[in-house]
């Protein structure tokens, strides 16, 4: 028979001593912020619901254009496509987002271009794919071709601007950034506009006012303006968020992006965007590389995600970006990685180990212990210590020093 517990640890008493409590943080965890003031301040942003028609012609935040038709924008010089590093720098502090022209050349574009829309009609015919009323969602890319990959670790052969992109995000959020996830967005012919968001909003309601934590690189592979919708941004939103401590006054109209295929804008990640409307007969076809400071965690489960194959052959680069690199702090497997670093390369961390002894089913965690009674299996944690941790030396002294105690 279980003891009982003491009074004070009941259901009932913990639910009685809870009532109007005064709690530290209930303010800012129930604030719905910052889209409680956005839309207080700015009713026309509110998205229609799934059976509502969309109104045209009475200022609702789809119902816009490009920047320079734009009766609020025409005259402010809002980013275009360059390829000054120093004028791109500028533009992400100021209008949080900058625009990279030919930043994929012809023939990359074209790759990429065909790549996706053949995958992406295959996983329709499959009845695989992920739809919404705004768009299709193509995930796992990492898996979808070797092109893909070679984009997240910006390879030149791959994307011609990669070397200024890693420059730039480095800038942005310091080094040690990871993929959140990498996907198409594919518009099609007739789709419904997304909410207004910021991608920022996977922090929930707690303010990172100094420095973006997050960050798109969005792939323009067709022309996009208006017509075939362009994404909806709104120009400067994020230095609105950082004005208002987390919230939102009133706000500028948004607008649809306008840019040449080949093109790929970085974006912040506070900035207000949103799918557009597709008006035109085709489908529209965008990827979007979203990264992180290493601390959030990733939209695609990129431990699980990667397929076999491509984790064989994955660069050390790849590995780290997509969070294969174990700390003290973050990914640990049975306590490997504790030695880590967090670094490419470091194999005190490396838990891709881990993870292909797993593939090959021979991977066989620790139990229940007790001394002087070996284990049935030797773990798989003691062969991958003694093959990658250096620091299993010094672990070994230590282990020592206790034993002569």
């Amino acid at each position: 028979m279980a003891p009982s517990l003491p009074a004070e640890f009941s259901e009932e008493a913990i639910a009685a001593a809870s009532n109007d409590a005064a709690t530290p943080y209930r303010d800012l965890i129930h604030s719905k912020e910052p889209y409680r003031s956005l839309f207080r301040a700015n009713p026309w942003m509110r998205a229609p619901k799934p059976d509502e028609d969309l109104v045209w012609g009475q200022g609702k935040y789809y119902d816009t254009t490009v920047a320079r038709k734009h009766p609020y924008w025409k005259d402010i010089s809002l980013p275009t496509a360059g390829k000054d590093i120093a004028q791109m720098r500028r533009d992400l502090y100021e209008w949080g987002y900058c625009l990279i022209e030919d930043a994929l050349s012809p023939d990359q574009n074209q790759t990429i271009y065909q790549r996706l829309v053949d995958q992406a009609q295959a996983e329709r015919d499959l009845g695989i794919a992920y739809l919404s009323e705004a768009q299709q969602n193509l995930w796992s890319l990492v898996n979808k071709g070797d092109v893909f990959v070679r984009c997240m670790t910006h390879e030149t052969d791959a994307v011609q601007a990669g070397l200024l992109i890693e420059r730039l995000l480095d800038e942005m959020m310091g080094s040690g950034w990871q993929h959140l996830s990498f996907l198409a967005n594919i518009s099609f012919p007739g789709c419904r506009p997304q909410g207004l968001h910021q991608d920022h909003g996977l922090v929930g309601t707690y303010k990172f006012l100094e420095a973006p934590v997050h960050f798109n690189t969005i792939y323009v592979l067709q022309d996009v303006d208006e017509v075939n919708g362009g994404t909806l941004i709104v120009p400067g939103s994020h230095q609105r968020y950082i004005e208002g401590n987390g919230t939102f006054g009133e706000l500028p109209p948004p607008i649809n992006l306008e840019a040449p295929a080949g093109t790929i804008m970085l974006m912040d990640g506070r900035v207000l965007h949103g799918g557009a409307v597709n008006k035109s007969d085709d489908l529209r076809y965008i990827i979007t590389n979203s990264v992180v400071r290493p601390f959030i965690r990733q939209q695609e489960s990129f431990h699980l995600t990667i397929s076999p194959e491509v984790l064989a052959n994955a660069s050390e680069k790849l590995l780290w970006r997509c969070g294969f690199q174990a700390n003290g702090q973050r990914s640990m497997v049975e306590g490997y990685g504790y030695y880590g670093s967090g670094k490419p390369g470091d194999g005190n961390g490396a838990i891709v180990h881990a993870r292909l002894a797993m593939e090959a089913g021979e991977y066989r965690r620790i139990g229940e212990l007790s001394p002087g009674v070996p284990p049935i299996e030797t773990p798989t944690l003691k062969m991958i210590q003694e093959q990658h941790e250096s620091w299993r030396v010094v672990a070994r002294q230590l282990i020592q020093r206790i034993r002569a105690k």
